[in-house]
């Protein structure tokens, strides 16, 4: 038998076993879409999450100027995979507080010197809540989580669409 039959050969028994190896074990998802409103006004920004009753893979999406949103996982590829899911909508104010003139803080005499690493007056209690206020959620608290939305959608082979009026 010839070198050149025997590498074919093994070739061809290499691809026919790797091909069965290659197939993709990720449940296929479904496209997922829908508007949000509140006050029968769309809700721009707001982020929109679908956890599967069942665990598994999550998915979310935010919404565009008109309320639209488009699910995603982290997964590539869009939308969400067929099951039962709760809904939480949240849309968060990220605006940071206007800085106050002249809190520059004065450097250390040492670099590597961290025991003079705040300035002078610096509460580290005050600046932990003022960043849990910066992240303020400008939606009602409920739709924030999954156990007190009430939301809750079922995810077909197909299009999905899932309007949610808040």
């Amino acid at each position: 038998m010839s070198i050149n039959r025997l590498f074919t050969g093994c070739a061809l028994v290499a691809i026919v076993a790797f091909h069965g190896c290659s197939s993709d074990d990720t449940p296929k998802r479904q496209p997922v879409t829908g508007t949000v409103t509140q006050n029968g006004n769309p809700v721009a920004g707001a982020i929109v999450a679908f956890t599967p009753d069942a665990g598994g893979l999550p998915a979310s999406g935010t919404t565009d100027a008109s309320g639209v949103y488009k699910l995603t996982t982290k997964v590539s590829g869009d939308g969400a995979v067929v099951g039962s899911y709760k809904i939480t909508i949240a849309k968060y104010d990220t605006k940071l507080p206007k800085p106050e003139e002249n809190t520059e803080a004065t450097p250390a005499a040492d670099p590597y010197d961290i025991t003079n690493e705040y300035p002078t007056g610096y509460d580290e209690m005050e600046e932990s809540e003022i960043a849990a206020s910066i992240a303020k959620n400008l939606l009602p608290a409920k739709y924030a989580a999954a156990e007190t939305s009430g939301l809750t959608a079922n995810v077909v082979e197909g299009e999905n669409t899932f309007d949610f009026s808040l």
